[in-house]
């Protein structure tokens, strides 16, 4: 009987890692389009190497360091990052997973999720593609399609674009600011 309370605390521990990685998927897809642009520049440059690849999947992951940041550094006092410390605390994981999976999109205090940085960064990374500084491009590149992504999972999940992606700075909450919905 011992032997069966261990396997099945066992297989809803399993269980609950392939849960996770479901509602966590949001970060795979990230690496998966960092990957794609690897092969890419693969094909436009005619040759791979494997610290393109890895330099990729980083740098398609970095631009969501922010909200690493954000809970830590900016956000202490915001009812969202209070409710993620809760969760860590009580180590419920499940729902701690679901939580952010669905309200991520609702801090809108992140400096560097608007269209200006997505457009600074395709600028800098054609110009570092027009000087062949290659590991540059492929950061450049990687980093502007986390973003443009991003913006379409907006679209795609919520049907409109975060008010974040429209303005400049760390975007501290007004009265009535929220999401703009498609006309």
């Amino acid at each position: 009987m011992e032997i069966m309370n261990r396997l099945r605390h066992r297989v809803a521990q399993v269980k609950g890692l392939g849960f996770m990685f479901w509602h966590a998927r949001h970060e795979l897809y990230h690496a998966l389009l960092g990957v794609a642009w690897a092969w890419i520049l693969r094909e436009v440059w005619g040759e791979f190497q494997i610290k393109w690849l890895l330099l990729s999947v980083w740098a398609s992951l970095l631009p969501d360091v922010e909200h690493l940041l954000y809970w830590i550094r900016w956000g202490k006092q915001d009812p969202y990052v209070t409710q993620i410390k809760a969760f860590l605390k009580s180590h419920q994981w499940r729902l701690l997973t679901v939580y952010i999976e669905r309200g991520h999109k609702e801090v809108t205090e992140l400096s560097y999720h608007n269209v200006y940085i997505v457009l600074f960064l395709f600028i800098l990374t054609f110009i570092f593609f027009l000087f062949d500084w290659n590991a540059w491009v492929v950061i450049g590149g990687a980093m502007v399609i986390h973003y443009i992504f991003d913006i379409f999972d907006d679209f795609a999940t919520d049907g409109c674009l975060n008010s974040n992606w429209k303005r400049w700075g760390n975007g501290k909450r007004r009265q009535g600011d929220g999401k703009t919905k498609r006309q």
